[in-house]
């Protein structure tokens, strides 16, 4: 998706001046779970509002990722400063670290033109980074959050529980699984296909699962494992695709037998509701939180317990209704009816 301001002013809602307007900021052109999301509400507005779409971030060095960054304030500084244009809600995607750094001063800014703001929080990483509830960082986003009268939104009700302590009240909205995401009865599940989604990102665990497949590889009959986000391996039994299209990506869960998430942190990964709309079982590493209960967990960094488990998980037979049953709470209109609760009674 291109997500230049005004492509989605005319083409997700055609009509009604007395429509509010959300503008989702953020890193909807960098491949990953959060840019999904993004594209997805923004197809998929609750109803009486209108969506549109601001990048923020481009992968690259640090003067591209700049580049993107001044870009994309200067165009929001445009649409503020326009008569034309009309923003009743800025909802700020973000991650820890520089994400926030950079998606705080649009914060900052919309709050100078008296725009409402909503704060959505996507990384598993925002609790450490934060340190503590009376850290320096952590009493200034409390502070930044205050001032300017911003809602905030986690992932989950766990997430809830740990963030709350630093940051104050927060909103519970899981993740949306788009509506092309579905099980097809009729396509036969390959045996043995082990499937991992992610970017090329230490955290996500592509070297571990290549030392799981060499701890399987001699036990498990005709082992296969699928990864993204790379793109080279040298075991025959790998197979790196790279970056792959939503298609591609939906055959693969469709065919593979297991997906594995052995991820050092994670907000609420996508790929894991994904495959669990798929009807295909998951095996996350236990730092992951806020999942359904049908999830296994495995420990994190811990070799025999994965292969002990994935070896389980293969030899099972799969319930694939029930798998599908634990996605219902994440499909697209009950997450927009939850959205448009929070966005009216911002207004009221």
């Amino acid at each position: 998706h291109l997500c230049d301001f005004y492509h989605y002013t005319h083409d997700v809602v055609a009509s009604g001046s007395d429509m509010r307007r959300v503008l989702h900021i953020g890193p909807c052109e960098t491949p990953g779970g959060m840019a999904k999301v993004m594209n997805i509400l923004a197809e998929h507005p609750p109803e009486g509002w209108k969506a549109d779409l601001l990048s923020t971030h481009k992968n690259g060095n640090p003067i591209i990722k700049y580049l993107a960054y001044r870009k994309a304030m200067k165009s929001f500084k445009k649409m503020l400063a326009s008569k034309d244009t009309s923003i009743d809600l800025v909802h700020v995607h973000t991650a820890a670290d520089w994400s926030w750094r950079r998606k705080k001063r649009f914060i900052i800014m919309a709050r100078k033109h008296s725009v409402s703001c909503l704060i959505h929080l996507h990384s598993g990483k925002f609790e450490s980074w934060m340190k503590s509830p009376n850290s320096v960082r952590a009493k200034k986003i409390r502070t930044l959050i205050n001032n300017t009268d911003s809602q905030v939104v986690v992932l989950s009700d766990e997430w809830k529980k740990r963030l709350q302590p630093y940051i104050g009240f927060t909103h519970v909205i899981h993740n949306p699984v788009d509506p092309h995401v579905f099980h097809d009865k009729k396509i036969k599940r390959e045996e043995n296909r082990i499937l991992l989604l992610g970017r090329n990102d230490a955290v996500k665990g592509h070297q571990f699962a290549i030392k799981l497949g060499e701890k399987l590889v001699n036990s498990i009959p005709n082992l296969k494992i699928t990864m993204t986000g790379i793109k080279e391996n040298l075991h025959p039994w790998v197979e790196a695709k790279g970056w792959v299209s939503e298609q591609e990506k939906l055959d693969l869960l469709q065919k593979s037998s297991l997906l594995i998430a052995p991820s050092e942190y994670e907000g609420q990964p996508l790929a894991i509701l994904e495959a669990l709309t798929c009807g295909l079982p998951c095996l996350a590493s236990d730092k992951i939180i806020g999942l359904p209960e049908i999830v296994e967990f495995a420990e994190l960094g811990n070799i025999l317990d994965w292969s002990n488990k994935v070896k389980n998980m293969l030899n099972r037979h799969i319930i694939a209704e029930d798998l599908i049953s634990a996605s219902e709470p994440y499909k697209i209109n009950n997450i927009v009816n939850l959205w448009k609760r929070i966005y009216d009674n911002i207004f009221d």
